[in-house]
Formats: structure tokens, sequence, C-alpha cells
């Protein structure tokens, strides 16, 4: 019953309901540009919401096992400051999250400037204090950061490349592959003090040490904002997973650090948001260090993307992929592809051009009837 009333209140909590509705808005936005952009959506389902809350679900029962085990604690204080601030960056800045920064933020609020700002505001009869959790304790939500990210980037990056046509590069349209997901993460903590006990009574407690901890679920917000334009988005975000795997040991030893130097917090956290600023912007610059282009070519029509479920998933094709010939005929324009498949309605022979510069020849059966059916996605015929 109690295990029960814990998994309540984390539905109740308003955060996670303006984290599900900015994902099904993003969601919505991207594929009514998808529509205006190639006609049709390439991903017409909401995938976005589907992964905030199937992969939220299985990193936060690890992430909470692995948490209990640890015996981490919170402070009530930050887990409101936490709160109120993702609530309020999610409604001001729902594209542009950065949740490294909301945890440092949080945490410099709760430790230093909350008795500073409201030194006369006394929480102890509320059974909750603006401390109460040693310096070790916030970095180690660094560790669990920095693990969620890497691992939801490593299994997620690139597996749903969405292309989005922009602005013009040397008279050309280009493409590019961003990425806008959210991440709740319902993460088990344990919270010092009397408050929930007295506020609830059925609310579930432990006794540490002498110590009374209420048990809760904290709606973790993660996200990444970032576009692709000269790489497979597959090889940039498998690199960006890797160094903020590495990240999260860093915060495992500047977790051991503070504890023997809890007055060197700031500095720690500072330490923590350059380096991860600095891991995107390495994965940012390796992408701008690449020679080539999702651009449009004169020598036949650019891949963009394949419709899942449809007959071009059969073909060897990949998104930068440059189709030279479709049915024996040569095509530098999407509706120039189109007539070709005409050619034969129930079979397409492609001949293709890789983004490594190499040739091959590939074929599949298509929809009888309906050549726009094959699911490759192209630029679009300019009008005028």
């Amino acid at each position: 019953m109690r295990t029960l009333f814990v998994l309540g209140s984390f539905f109740l909590q308003p955060l996670l309901w303006l984290a599900i509705l900015r994902s099904w808005l993003t969601s919505r936005a991207r594929i009514k540009r998808e529509r205006h952009d190639f006609s049709s959506a390439v991903y017409s389902d909401h995938y976005e919401l589907r992964h905030m809350l199937t992969q939220g679900l299985v990193l936060g029962v690890g992430l909470s096992v692995l948490n209990l085990i640890v015996g981490v604690s919170l402070p009530l204080v930050w887990v409101l400051v936490y709160e109120v601030l993702a609530f309020i960056s999610l409604i001001i800045l729902p594209t542009t999250l950065l949740p490294i920064t909301l945890l440092v933020v949080s945490t410099l609020i709760t430790a230093y400037l909350g008795p500073q700002l409201v030194p006369a505001v006394d929480l102890k009869p509320l059974g909750v204090n603006w401390g109460g959790a040693p310096a070790s304790s916030f970095a180690w939500l660094f560790v669990i950061a920095f693990l969620a990210l890497g691992h939801w980037i490593a299994h997620y990056g690139g597996r749903f490349a969405s292309p989005r046509i922009y602005a013009k590069q040397r008279g050309k349209r280009i493409a590019g592959y961003p990425w806008r997901e959210l991440l709740v993460i319902p993460l088990v903590t344990l919270v010092p003090g009397d408050w929930f006990s007295s506020t609830w009574r059925f609310w579930p407690m432990l006794t540490l040490h002498g110590h009374s901890f209420a048990v809760m679920i904290l709606p973790l917000l993660l996200g990444v904002r970032f576009t692709v334009f000269r790489e497979r988005p597959k090889v940039v975000y498998q690199r960006l997973a890797h160094h903020l795997v590495g990240l999260a040991g860093l915060a495992l030893l500047v977790m051991g650090w503070l504890f023997w130097r809890p007055q060197d917090l700031p500095v720690a956290l500072v330490i923590l948001l350059v380096c991860y600023g600095g891991c995107l912007w390495r994965a940012k610059r390796y992408d701008q260090r690449q020679s080539f282009w999702y651009s449009q070519v004169d020598d036949g029509v650019r891949v963009l993307a394949i419709r899942p479920g449809t007959p071009a998933t059969k073909l060897d094709l990949a998104a930068g992929d440059i189709i030279l010939e479709c049915n024996h005929r040569a095509v530098n324009s999407e509706t120039a592809f189109y007539e070709a498949l005409l050619i034969n309605p129930t079979y397409c022979h492609l001949r293709v051009r890789n983004m490594a510069g190499d040739l091959k020849v590939t074929e599949t059966a298509i929809y009888s009837g309906a050549p726009h059916e094959i699911g490759i996605v192209l630029f679009r015929d300019q009008e005028g």
C-alpha cells in the first residue's frame, strides 16, 4: 500500500505531465515539418514520446536500484528547487533544455544561495532544512545523469534520423538531422527529514544510523539538442555517448574528492559543467570537420532517409547515397526518379553512389501502381 502511494505521487507531479506534453508537441511539430518538406512524414508515429516513456522507465529501474545501494540522499529543498526550475525551463526553453545546467543551478541555490537570500526562513519546524546532504551526494547525481545520457544516446542516437531542410549552401539546399528528445527518469531516492511522515502517516520511511529518510521518486529530466550536418548521425552520437560515459567516471572521482573536501563543491560543479559543454563542442567540431554535406547534387538525387515499413527498407540504401540511375534511366530530380519508376511498376533497379564514392547496384519489388510509396525520401523539386 505504501509503495503504491509513492508511485501515485510520482504520477501526480506536474513536471512529469509537462514533459509529456512538451514531448508530444515536439513530435507533432516534427511530423508537420516532415509533411511540409517531403509531402509525407518520414516517421509518422510519435516516437519521441514513446522513447521518453519506455527508456525513462528502463533507466529509472536500473539507476534507482544503484542509487539505493549507494544510499545517497537528497534534501527536500533541493528536490523542490530542481522541479521548479525544470518546470520553468520546459515552458521557456522547450528545445534548449540543458539538464546538467539544471543540476548545477539547483545545487548552488540549495547549498549556497538559498540560505543567503532567505536567511530568515526557518524550515526546521517543517522537518527540513537548506542542507541535509553531504556535497558528495550532489556529485553522485552527475554520475547518474552522465550514465543515463550516455546509455540513451548510444542506443537511440541516429536510429530515428529525421531530416530537415535548411538554407542553401552555395546555391544548393542542404539537409540536417536534428535530435530534440526529452527523457524523464523516475529515480527512487532517499530524502532526509520528517516532513513526509508528519504530513502523510502512510509514507514509507527508513531509519539509517539514527536518521529518518523518506522514500520518494524524483522525475530526473534529461534532454539532448543536437543537429548533424556532415557525418552519419549514428557515428556522431556513438562518439558523444562514449565521452559522456567517461564523464560519469570523472564525476565519480569528483564524488570521492568532495567526500574529503566538501567546501570545493562550487569548483567541482563548474568543472563538470565545463566538461559536459566540452563533450558537446567536440561532437559538433567532429561533425564540422567532415567534408561531406547532405546537399542537393546535379548528377543524381540524394537519399535523405528511408521510411520504415516500405519496400525501400529492402534496398541497400542509406542517407547520403546518391541515386544515379533508376530502371536504367539517369535521374537528376525527384520527378525524374518517379517517372523512371513507372517504367516498371512492380520492380525498382537502382545504380547508386554511396558517401565514400563507391558504386553499387540494388533492386527490389515495389507496390504495384504506387511508385510514390517506395519509401525513399528525397529533396523535393523546387516550385517555380
